[in-house]
């Protein structure tokens, strides 16, 4: 049968490796063919196996260097690059200070939810099944989907030795408590006991705050649900020392609605705190699960369920105040993407795709002495985390690759500094 590479992307680069992810397939699917993947026409790894998806990671490269990537199999056409898969890419340049910590992001892992994909309703649900519009239940596979998704990321992570992880809410698919279950017959599992048990198998420490889904329970008959209390995490806000530098976990929650909200109240409180900082000029990173959102872009999704324009306003004239403010690391919308605002200056807004789905990974963060950091956004590589994100890419018309993978340079980057 005719072979085909399929779906070739760039996932990430740092200073001395390249990740890329494939398929090789045949006229039934997936194919055991063994995939060559060539830098400047050496040939620097070998692939086999007939996986949903391959994930390679190439490392030994040099910093700051473009590089031709070629992905070969016999008997099949190399891939044409594309916005996915450059034809060249070069590597981050090579730190310039000591690198002081490490540390993980996981966001958006919607522990127990029971299915992704079809028709979107009026208010952003999954809906049923249409041509062009898969529906993938949690019940298809033997491990909910969402279990393997995040307890293969955690052993990733617990693998990459960070000195930390921090997890950006919608931690709950329903807010639900271990008791839920008990109330009633309503086919749907505890879930905050779920995440807990999962939590407890991370080796670094672990800090984790609430987005809108972990508010939920009002909605499913569990009434008032303390997830902090629950997790056995203290609530948010709070600051974390890291390697010299302060994390700073925000809460943007309203209990109840999608969107965020940074009342007057919680302002003050970030005011004060980045005070401190700037005063004893430490670097700081905010971490929140709402992405802020200037009004003239208030009606486009997914800003429609994005912090209020008028608490992002000044939430912005804050940030540019404080330079110490390295960047703002985000969740919620479930797809890779960096802005500036003016406001702002040079800070970034870093959103990083969900844990649970398409293309379903992490964050990895290095931290320097010289107020510099990097991004490296990670996809989860084993088999059953790539069969499923490999499902998930083509939902949607084949229009949720677009909206979550973003551009490498969104993925991957250097930001900060002196």
């Amino acid at each position: 049968m005719p072979l085909t590479i399929r779906d070739p992307e760039v996932m990430g680069v740092t200073a001395s490796s390249v990740t890329l992810a494939f398929r090789v397939d045949d006229a039934a699917g997936a194919a055991d063919a063994t995939a060559r993947v060539l830098i400047d026409g050496e040939l620097r790894a070998r692939s086999e196996g007939a996986a949903a998806s391959r994930l390679v990671r190439i490392e030994g490269l040099d910093p700051d260097t473009e590089y031709t990537l070629t992905i070969e199999v016999d008997g099949a056409a190399r891939p044409v690059p594309d916005r996915y898969f450059p034809e060249r890419v070069r590597t981050l340049p090579s730190p310039r200070a000591r690198r002081t910590a490490t540390f993980a992001t996981l966001n958006d892992l919607h522990f127990g939810e029971p299915r992704f994909g079809g028709q979107l309703t009026a208010d952003h649900e999954y809906g049923d099944a249409a041509e062009g519009f898969p529906l993938i239940r949690a019940e298809d596979t033997e491990v909910p989907y969402w279990r393997a998704m995040n307890e293969d990321a955690i052993a990733e992570i617990n693998a990459a030795n960070v000195d930390a992880v921090v997890v950006k809410g919608d931690i709950a698919d329903r807010g639900l408590p271990e008791q839920f279950g008990d109330i009633a017959d309503r086919g749907l599992p505890e879930q905050f006991g779920i995440a807990r048990d999962a939590f407890a198998k991370i080796r670094a420490p672990h800090h984790a705050f609430l987005g809108n889904h972990d508010y939920y329970g009002r909605h499913n008959g569990a009434g008032e649900v303390d997830g902090y209390a629950l997790l056995g995490q203290p609530p948010a806000p709070r600051s974390v020392t890291l390697g010299g530098w302060r994390l700073v976990l925000l809460e943007t929650a309203e209990p109840g609605d999608h969107h965020g909200v940074f009342h007057e109240d919680r302002l003050q409180w970030l005011a004060e705190t980045l005070a401190e900082t700037r005063e004893r000029a430490i670097p700081t990173l905010l971490l929140m699960h709402h992405q802020p959102v200037p009004p003239e872009h208030r009606d486009s999704y997914p800003n429609t369920i994005g912090m209020l324009p008028e608490h992002s306003l000044p939430f912005f004239d804050l940030i540019g105040a404080n330079p110490q403010v390295k960047g703002v690391l985000i969740g919620h919308t479930h797809r890779n993407r960096l802005r500036l605002h003016r406001a702002s200056g040079a800070t970034p807004f870093v959103e990083v795709n969900c844990t649970k789905d398409y293309p379903g990974g992490w964050a990895h963060y290095e931290l320097y002495e010289d107020g510099s950091f990097r991004q490296e956004v990670r996809r989860t590589g084993s088999a059953r985390a790539l069969a499923h994100s490999t499902r998930c890419r083509d939902c949607f018309r084949g229009l949720y690759r677009h909206f979550a993978l973003g551009a490498l340079d969104e993925r991957s980057f250097v930001a900060g500094g002196r």
